[in-house]
């Protein structure tokens, strides 16, 4: 029915522009003839007029038609929209003349009026489908004149900083083509000096970005789009520091990811600024059509689907239709509300799957009944200081749950199977770090016996994922504060989630055997800069209207995180934000550890054996398995003062684990 309706528009618009040149074409030969004459008609020539007046215009039309000029978008059209229409407008014309001169296609009419007819055509076509920049000032002056006289409260007046395509065309589409928005553009700001004082489709460039503030206030300026490319963090942080000295509104244009999770249809609609434009990289470029060849018509099982990661992984897995998408999950609202929102935004059958990954019968009956080809294997815990005093899910989950879904994939001939890696992994000082480690030993080891492909991606925070920094941070700043932070040289690597989504698909389609695949997170973010800009972009003042507090570094946590241990080679790969991490490690054999982590199902999911469930698991993450000693009769001593994950204590309780990894 929508495309239906598409195909009806587009057939209204080739008909509407049909129509507009069957008025302006022959008002061009009847203009032609008066020309000719100097202001009178001749009436023998009007005659003739007439009478091929039909197969001319259709002439003119067809060579439009043929030159697509019935398909271009108008309202941004530039110079080379232009040479397209003299171009059509002069091969008509040559047509006609060259055919009445050689073979007397109109006898009796003269060649000037062909000639001077083309010329006008040219002039009344190029004005007409360019009326909206030829025409600006006096527009915009009559406008202002209209809402001066009513006073019109409702119109915002903007300015654009920037002078590249994408600021000339919000110009355009706020001049001319979004009126409900009621947004009047009253200049650019540029850097560039040569530039100030002339005008860009009838739009003066005002100043530079020093220059924001005094402009702000002598036009009364009420909302300041950014619309710049190619600028790092701290030259776009300087430049909102730089708007923030006003009252203005300050508005941006969508992101790719924005645009790739379907926020938002229209790419020149404006949004307000979030913090997270602060952590933007350069647009992600993706090869679909690797990604289409991997997952179309595919069986496809998500674990841990109603997660940050997976179910954004079920949304990116859509557009690429696989025969059925697995959606599994312990979660039973999460799952329920994410089947409502994929039911929404697509078509793909979808199978809800409400089960543990611990559950091995379970596991295995959904393998032997549907044979996924490709499994994404994002179930996890992940939150630092809630696994570092549950240390026995960490096992049950992280380690256990991995080797039973790997396994299962294996058993039944799964193509590929993907593990969600953390940079936690490397040189772990948590039990979570060092689960995920152990994991991926497991499954590069699994990898050398199986025929499926077992491949690791590995990366770091993501932004609004839940436990993130950004939203508590911004829950504080609403309750107004004071907004607290471990520590303050606490560092991290941030991603949005549809990037590392993105990347990990296409680091799945990458992989052959057993690869740990490395995400480029870019450059590491002070936590307290995060906080601090996320308390500026309210409009409050850092340590005045809004206190930061240090709460000390909670158990199981570093100060920064790095993606990769000192003997991983990086590899380049086909995408210059995917790397390939090559090791000479030895692996153990696949029953040495499964015996080890039998031992440590062993110990009591108790305080007594904490601390040998600690040291066990990170014996598993170092491949120490001749230290794993089962429990004996005699309980263990509990560990003293069990921390609470968000406790303010600053130091370690479980100093006794190992650094050296």
């Amino acid at each position: 029915m929508n495309i239906h309706l598409e195909s009806l528009n587009i057939q209204r618009q080739y008909a509407r522009r049909i129509l507009l040149d069957c008025i302006m074409i022959p008002a061009a030969f009847y203009l032609a003839i008066l020309v000719q004459h100097n202001g009178s008609y001749d009436t023998n020539q009007l005659v003739l007029l007439a009478k091929y007046l039909i197969p001319m215009t259709a002439v003119h039309i067809t060579i439009n038609a043929i030159s697509g000029i019935y398909r271009r978008l108008w309202a941004f059209a530039d110079l080379r929209d232009a040479w397209h229409v003299l171009r059509a407008s002069a091969i008509s014309t040559l047509l006609l003349w060259g055919g009445n001169f050689l073979f007397a296609w109109f006898p009796g009419l003269g060649s000037g009026v062909i000639i001077i007819a083309g010329l006008l055509n040219a002039f009344f076509s190029t004005g007409f489908k360019y009326r909206r920049v030829l025409l600006p000032a006096s527009h915009k002056e009559f406008l202002h004149s209209i809402q001066a006289a009513h006073k019109n409260d409702c119109a915002e007046n903007a300015l654009i900083v920037g002078t590249n395509t994408i600021a000339r065309q919000i110009a355009s589409q706020f001049a001319y083509n979004n009126k409900p928005a009621k947004i009047n553009i009253l200049g650019f700001v540029n850097d560039d000096p040569e530039k100030n004082g002339m005008t860009i489709n009838g739009i003066t460039v005002l100043g530079t970005l020093a220059q924001i503030p005094e402009l702000v206030k002598t036009y009364a300026i009420d909302v300041i789009i950014i619309a710049v490319e190619e600028m790092n963090h701290d030259e776009l942080w300087h430049l909102i520091s730089i708007c923030q000295e006003t009252p203005a509104q300050i508005k941006v244009l969508p992101t790719v990811t924005d645009l790739m999770s379907r926020q938002y249809e229209d790419p020149l609609t404006l949004r307000d600024l979030h913090v997270e434009d602060l952590l933007q990289r350069r647009p992600l470029q993706v090869d679909s059509q690797l990604c289409r060849d991997l997952i179309h018509d595919k069986v496809v099982l998500v674990t841990g689907a109603a997660g940050s990661i997976g179910s954004e992984l079920c949304y990116q897995l859509c557009r690429y239709e696989p025969a059925l998408l697995l959606l599994l999950d312990n979660n039973e609202t999460g799952l329920f509300e994410l089947n409502l929102d994929l039911n929404r935004k697509s078509r793909i059958p979808v199978l809800l799957l409400l089960a543990d990954i611990t559950d091995r019968p379970k596991i295995e009956t959904i393998f032997h009944i549907y044979r996924p080809h490709l499994v994404f294997h994002a179930a996890a815990y992940k939150h630092v200081p809630l696994v570092e005093i549950n240390p026995d899910q960490s096992l049950r989950v992280n380690i256990k749950g991995t080797m039973i879904v790997s396994e299962m994939a294996h058993t039944y001939g799964a193509q590929r199977f993907v593990f969600i890696s953390t940079d936690k992994a490397v040189k772990p000082k948590s039990v979570m770090g060092a689960s995920k480690y152990a994991c991926e030993i497991w499954l590069r080891a699994l990898d050398k016996q199986s025929g499926t492909i077992f491949s690791i991606v590995r990366f770091g925070n993501v932004i609004g994922s839940r436990g993130s920094v950004l939203p508590i941070f911004a829950r504080q700043i609403e309750q107004g504060g004071p907004v607290t932070i471990t520590h303050k040289e606490m560092k991290r690597f941030f991603m949005s989630i549809p990037e590392a989504v993105n990347l990990v698909l296409q680091a799945a389609a990458f992989g052959q055997g057993g690869e740990v695949f490395m995400l480029d997170m870019g450059d590491e973010v002070r936590i307290q800069d995060l906080a601090e800009r996320m308390i500026r972009l309210k409009g409050l003042r850092v340590h005045k209207d809004i206190p930061i507090e240090y709460i000390g570094v909670r158990p199981g946590e570093k100060l920064h995180e790095i993606l990769s241990y000192d003997e991983e080679e990086r590899l380049p790969t086909h995408h210059p934000r995917i790397y390939q991490l090559q090791t000479n490690g030895t692996l153990p054999p696949l029953d040495l550890f499964q015996t080890a982590v039998g031992k440590l199902e062993l110990f009591p999911g108790k305080p007594e054996g904490a601390n040998q469930l600690h040291e066990g698991i990170f014996c598993l993450a170092t491949q120490a398995f001749d230290q794993l000693v089962p429990p004996t009769r005699q309980p263990y001593t509990a560990v003293p003062n069990l921390p609470d994950p968000f406790s303010k204590t600053p130091e370690s309780t479980f100093a006794w684990r190992s650094q050296n990894l």
